[in-house]
């Protein structure tokens, strides 16, 4: 129950009605008992500086920050962990001490999804598929991770190459390989390499039968990780399940960035088995509503 002395996280971002962070938070902050709860609000790019600043003035504890605010809020934090100051990009302000603390718990939830399968990115060779944000985070992720190298592919060659460009300005021992994203290029490669991620939205809920890799780039050598968590198999994932290749879906990612990010708002960590249980149980009930 809600009263005078909850204290609160939220969640910013334009659109918002789809997260899935108020419910798998709120699970984990009612388990540990403490009167906090997260809550969500819709903010246009022209309202984040005044949003961040109101939410400081009201006490609010952190906010966490999805799209469109992920480069504004790092950009307003007083201070950056490594991996926001790296990418540029924060998905959680923390206020402590009158001091707005940026971090990028992405990258911490990428990570520890792949250590929960099984997965050891160190001399590993990496293939990301897209250079935005999630793309940007997961390069750099995967090099701190101690991945040999790291092949970007996006349709745009340009952003590809600038992405590649900035991390090996960023670190200097980083082995990044800029592409196009076409058949050719992505046969060629993904032969090579031994961890094929997807950091775009292609597969997502509504568009399920999308895929960002043909089948016959697939081989059963690979690891295959889809960021995408709704639906919880993709067509990406599920086609290279049929060539033989050990896939991973993103809703461990989306638990353990949330995961952190209520321990470093509360100062506790929380059950990631809870939140992934309450979390899949979230997801199974938007499937059944849109069917």
């Amino acid at each position: 129950m809600i009263d005078a002395s909850t204290k609160f996280i939220a969640l910013i971002g334009d659109p918002i009605e789809h997260s899935m962070t108020p419910v798998i938070q709120n699970a984990a902050l009612e388990a540990l008992g403490l009167n906090v709860r997260n809550i969500a609000f819709r903010v246009r790019r022209e309202e984040f500086k005044e949003a961040v600043y109101g939410a400081k003035a009201l006490g609010i504890l952190g906010l966490m920050v999805t799209i469109p605010h992920k480069e504004s809020a790092a950009k307003i934090a007083d201070e950056l962990d490594w991996l926001a100051s790296l990418t540029g990009s924060a998905n959680l302000l923390h206020f402590c001490d009158d001091r707005i603390k940026g971090y990028n718990t992405d990258g911490y939830g990428a990570s520890q999804s792949l250590k929960n399968a099984g997965v050891d990115v160190v001399g590993k060779k990496v293939a990301i598929i897209g250079a935005g944000g999630a793309g940007r985070c997961l390069c750099f992720q995967m090099l701190l991770d101690g991945a040999d190298c790291v092949h970007v592919f996006n349709r745009t060659y340009e952003k590809a190459l600038q992405l590649t460009e900035e991390v090996m300005q960023k670190l200097s021992h980083a082995n990044v390989h800029a592409h196009q994203l076409n058949v050719e290029e992505l046969r060629k490669v993904l032969s090579e390499v031994d961890i094929l991620i997807n950091a775009t939205s292609v597969g997502m809920h509504p568009n399920e039968n999308d895929t960002p890799v043909p089948k016959d780039c697939l081989h059963r050598h690979l690891v295959v990780f889809d960021i995408v968590y709704n639906p919880l198999e993709t067509r990406l994932l599920r086609e290279a399940t049929d060539v033989g290749a050990m896939t991973v879906n993103g809703v461990d990612m989306l638990v353990y960035t949330n995961v952190k990010a209520v321990e470093i708002c509360v100062g506790v960590q929380p059950s990631f088995e809870l939140m992934k249980q309450r979390c899949l149980q979230e997801l199974r009930k938007r499937a059944l509503r849109s069917t």
